[in-house]
């Protein structure tokens, strides 16, 4: 059988997108911050959107959906998140640093390849998240915005 390479790497992502929000979950579980959570929580959602959408894109190629399960990377990945979420509020977050790195830095790869117009749309904008994710995390670990709550690590 002759695998399509770009419904594999649009598999790829759903996976990614799908490790991303379980991370997501793990880290929820034990933050305090009611501001974070709310963001957090936000950006988990794009996430689950983000796996619906290319679903789309997959099957428009008469492809059948990915079905995304916990593996063995994303169990590692949950499993360190919500360890360093276990900590304080800064670790949760520079864990999603971290998190948020791999996401961006694949859709910034993905975008090299040769899509559709409609699947880079789609693509882009995925990608637009994950820069906005990555640059509020960023964000709220300088200005330690836990703190300005009465939230100490």
């Amino acid at each position: 059988m002759d695998m399509n390479p770009r419904a594999e790497t649009l598999r790829s992502l759903v996976q990614l997108d799908y490790d991303a929000a379980e991370a997501y979950s793990a880290a929820l579980e034990r933050i305090q911050s009611p501001e974070l959570a709310r963001q957090l929580e936000a950006f988990r959602a794009d996430h689950v959107r983000h796996v619906w959408l290319i679903n789309g894109l997959l099957e428009k190629m008469g492809e059948p959906a990915a079905q995304p399960a916990p593996d063995l990377k994303g169990v590692v990945l949950r499993g360190f998140t919500a360890t360093l979420s276990a900590r304080s509020d800064e670790a949760a977050l520079m864990a999603m640093v971290g998190n948020e790195g791999i996401t961006n830095s694949t859709y910034r790869d993905v975008l090299e390849l040769d899509w559709t117009p409609r699947e880079r749309e789609v693509l882009a904008r995925n990608y637009a998240d994950e820069q906005r994710h990555l640059a509020w995390i960023r964000q709220a670990l300088a200005l330690r915005s836990w703190e300005a709550e009465g939230l100490h690590p």
